[in-house]
């Protein structure tokens, strides 16, 4: 697949507040915790929202732009001699970066299914780049966008050397961010039916699986791989289980000493639970 060139950030947007936690024994949903402040359609690739492969598209060319968690790390032809000169590092395509979305978008199906109900694609789709229902898909992808973001930083500051070294670590490496991808949907997942998004709850998490399981490369010799991607997922998955106790009583913590801010100066009308 062609690179393409990120599009030009055309939002701006309102803070997010601490999700309001549902009554005893009701059903989990996502939070509208985006507010769009200036909501300019995007008709130009309205379209690609409208399917799971064009959303993956959709969301890594926001994921590559200037201050972005993927800023400096992917390849953009556009960018290409100005990121030689800076010196940064271009460590994977923007092809691979849309496989690595499609990857963490199939392993939180429900996230997305409530981001695009069926119903509101159609009528999107009916209703042109320019409708309200293409409004509704475009902050859908947003939210996911971000939470997507998330998880990345909060892999970032897990380990920082292996999100600068792509030698000395398997972060880097086809295997290492195809399970790393898997379980950042399996992450946003259960984020979500716990309605903790707040990026404070992805670095706790992910804070918790690094010091259990470095990513050395030395570590894994000879993995390579779908069964290496398998092996490490295993593995993350492992080190994610042994500590929930102790992140239960991390978040609840969190919850006490954290400035949530405001709440969302207005509803997403997403159609969320």
């Amino acid at each position: 697949m062609t690179d393409i060139a990120p599009a030009r950030s055309r939002f701006d947007y309102a803070g997010l507040a601490r999700p309001n936690l549902p009554a005893a024994g009701a059903p989990a949903s996502v939070p509208p915790l985006i507010s769009v402040v200036t909501a300019e359609p995007r008709p130009d690739d309205a379209e690609l929202l409208h399917n799971s492969n064009g959303r993956a598209e959709w969301i890594a060319a926001e994921l590559v732009k200037a201050g972005a968690v993927f800023d400096g790390k992917v390849h953009v032809p556009q960018a290409k001699k100005l990121a030689k000169k800076a010196g940064a590092v271009e460590p994977i395509t923007l092809s691979a970066l849309k496989a690595i979305v499609s990857i963490t978008l199939r392993e939180m199906p429900r996230v997305e299914a409530q981001c695009f109900p069926p119903e509101v694609v159609l009528a999107a789709i009916e209703g042109g780049p320019h409708s309200a229902s293409q409004l509704q898909l475009e902050q859908g992808a947003r939210l996911i966008t971000r939470m997507v973001s998330y998880y990345w930083s909060a892999v970032a500051k897990a380990y920082p050397e292996a999100w600068d070294d792509r030698h000395g670590f398997i972060l880097w490496q086809s295997f290492g961010l195809t399970a790393l991808s898997k379980f950042g949907g399996r992450i946003i997942q259960e984020r979500v039916d716990e309605r903790e998004i707040m990026p404070q709850y992805f670095d706790t998490a992910l804070a918790a699986v690094a010091a259990r399981m470095p990513l050395d490369v030395a570590d894994f010799a000879g993995v390579s791989s779908q069964a290496g991607a398998n092996q490490v997922y295993s593995m993350l998955l492992e080190a994610n289980s042994e500590h929930g106790a102790a992140f239960t009583e991390l978040v609840d913590s969190l919850a006490q000493t954290i400035d949530w801010g405001k709440a969302a100066s207005a509803p997403s009308p997403l159609p969320f639970g």
